[in-house]
């Protein structure tokens, strides 16, 4: 599937104005079911949707691994992914210490990550999401909703055995309490944000040993909590 389209509109500037084809960003809706039970809707963009149905249910508690996955089978012509899990619900626990990592190796990794979405520069309709794991920048995901984008990198690394416990979250989009909890699910040590954190998303980072970053961008960083992983 396309994850762009061209429409035609009318672009204005100032008091001129002219006929143009623009690229927007396409929406998907993939449907999600656990156990034979309908699970959940996403309007997604059409792309990566097995890593995004296992990453939502990685970092909701559905399941505590990929080994809890019996079976997973795509349904193209209705937008469905069916998937056989064998356990439920996990509890939301502190995230456990053991992730240290320079605030030098951040910053270009966070640079290069801000200039890997050509889906963003062609259309500015996605959010995107990446690890540094090893010192480098793994799993680029990119889709319209910021959770989306988490979840497809939480399902790269699950698929690709890339340990969330030792891999830092690169994200372009805000971070509110329903992300930070998406966090603490995935047992991710330290999340990077270009943007801002909500108070309750400081708090839940606060109370669950989470490395809470934002405004990340150029020289530029705001550590929020969990400031003993980051070394000066």
């Amino acid at each position: 599937m396309d994850i762009t389209k061209k429409v035609g509109i009318l672009k204005v500037e100032g008091d001129v104005s002219s006929e143009i084809s623009e690229q927007v960003a396409a929406e998907h809706k993939l449907g999600i079911c656990v156990n034979g039970q309908y699970y959940t809707d996403l309007a997604c963009t059409p792309q990566h949707l097995e890593e995004l149905a296992l990453g939502n249910l990685y970092s909701s508690g559905m399941i505590g691994s990929l080994a809890d996955v019996r079976q997973s089978e795509t349904e193209n012509g209705n937008g469905m992914i069916r998937i056989e899990t064998v356990c439920g619900n996990s509890p939301l626990i502190p995230v456990q210490d053991g992730l240290f990592i320079r605030l030098a190796e951040i910053r270009p990794n966070m640079e290069q990550f801000l200039k890997e979405s050509e889906m963003f520069f062609s259309t500015g309709a996605v959010h995107s999401c990446a690890l540094i794991s090893g010192g480098r920048l793994l799993h680029f995901m990119e889709d319209i909703g910021r959770h989306n984008a988490f979840d497809k990198t939480v399902g790269a690394a699950l698929r690709n055995k890339t340990q969330l416990e030792q891999a830092v979250v690169l994200t372009s989009g805000r971070l509110p309490a329903d992300m930070m909890i998406k966090v603490i699910y995935s047992r991710v040590q330290v999340v990077v944000s270009r943007s801002a954190p909500t108070s309750e998303a400081v708090e839940l980072a606060s109370r669950y040993n989470v490395t809470l970053c934002g405004f990340a961008r150029g020289n530029r960083i705001n550590i929020y909590t969990g400031r003993h992983r980051i070394i000066f």
